[in-house]
């Protein structure tokens, strides 16, 4: 880090509002290390602890470091974290919803989500605090680190020799501030190995030639088993409002006792349409867009208003944009998962973020065979403005 950048990472610190109230009585120092039972069982899961950084730059002579106060996973305990390329972070429940150990099971084994390893810490630092003789009175407290773990629920599970429990709690930062509190919602008793599910089929090589230099194999893939997974709702504007959910249907060809495809696609959520263009023979499917093409304003009424393409919701209509298959029960083809012509970039949808309305382009992310499938933005304006790709 430059001189100028750590004065200014100084300078937004010591401007930035503590977590306490001026009076209110502050914990003068780190506080001592606490163990905490969150699945009940009479072993700990976390650890309440805390570190000096100490800082060494003679632009700041009086300021000497931070002391941190956060929370450790102790050895066996693993926190449950969304997995997939449209959902990378920690997972969380609403503070109105129970447990459901299935639903997690199940999206467990269809590859939703995936437990941190329970050998390695996985630390969550909350509170920060100032130390040196710059630091005056007033700059002097506990603040907030950034890292908005607290309030949220969230889910880990612990495995010893007396069992294996699975729990919902979340981090609190209460008064007098400089503490942090792990508060319990649910616990709940397992079998051994739930939600283990072993590791990637690693892929075949991919070896060029024989002249070749390098000869790199492909990294593993994840390989989501067939089926029907759990839906995943996208949040594509980062607003915490869901726009599209990735669903997966089950196509039976009738006669042939349970043959098919299971189906992965998109569907646009309440609130959210889909740009739909009509095809060969009157069939409807997705508008997309190329990095060469413009969306402007004009050619979108125009082609509304010649109703050669319309906005699809939810709401009129089921709409499912089908983009990997599976096949099962067919003899004679490889029973892996494959794309469909629309699983390409571009696809064109309308959603509201904080009361505006916006228009954007999606990228499909996709494994094959593999079958991981995701969704993401690749640009958005508002709507009454031109949309391009980037």
């Amino acid at each position: 880090m430059t001189t100028v950048s750590r004065i200014a990472l100084l300078f937004g610190l010591l401007t930035a509002v503590p977590v306490f109230a001026q009076g209110d009585r502050i914990i003068p120092g780190p506080p001592p290390d606490e163990y905490v039972d969150v699945t009940g069982d009479g072993r700990a899961d976390l650890l309440i602890t805390s570190r000096t950084v100490h800082i060494s730059d003679p632009q700041q002579p009086g300021y000497l470091g931070m002391y941190k106060v956060g929370v450790r996973t102790l050895s066996g305990t693993a926190i449950l974290m969304w997995s997939t390329p449209s959902d990378q972070r920690w997972f969380t429940l609403d503070s109105t919803i129970r447990l459901d150990t299935a639903e997690l099971a199940a999206r467990i084994h269809f590859k939703q989500l995936s437990w941190t390893d329970e050998d390695q810490a996985t630390e969550f630092w909350l509170l920060e605090r100032p130390f040196g003789p710059a630091i005056t009175k007033e700059q002097d407290g506990w603040y907030g680190t950034g890292d908005h773990h607290d309030g949220h629920v969230m889910v880990l599970r612990n495995a010893n020799d007396r069992g294996t429990g699975v729990a919902a709690f979340r981090f609190e930062r209460p008064f007098p501030y400089g503490r942090v509190v792990i508060r319990t919602k649910e616990s709940i008793g397992v079998p051994n190995g739930y939600g283990e599910e072993g590791d990637p089929v690693p892929m075949k090589p991919n070896v060029k030639d024989e002249y070749d230099f390098g000869h790199e194999g492909n990294e593993p893939q994840v390989m989501v088993p067939p089926g029907v997974p759990p839906d995943e709702l996208v949040d594509l504007n980062d607003d915490e409002v869901n726009d599209l959910v990735i669903t997966t249907v089950d196509e039976d060809w009738h006669g042939t006792d349970g043959s098919g495809y299971y189906v992965r696609g998109i569907s646009p959520s309440p609130g959210t349409a889909i740009l739909m263009t009509n095809t060969r023979w009157g069939v409807w499917g997705p508008f997309t867009l190329t990095e060469v093409d413009a969306l402007t304003p004009e050619n979108l009424a125009n082609g509304l208003k010649s109703g050669t393409i319309r906005w699809a919701s939810s709401e009129s209509e089921r709409v499912f944009i089908d983009l990997l298959r599976h096949p099962h029960g067919l003899d004679g083809g490889p029973m892996e998962w494959a794309a469909t012509p629309n699983a390409s970039a571009g696809t064109v949808y309308r959603t509201t973020s904080y009361g505006r309305s916006y228009i954007g382009a999606l990228e499909v992310v996709y494994t094959l065979p593999g079958g991981e499938l995701g969704v993401r933005p690749q640009n958005w304006v508002e709507e009454g403005q031109v949309l391009q790709l980037r």
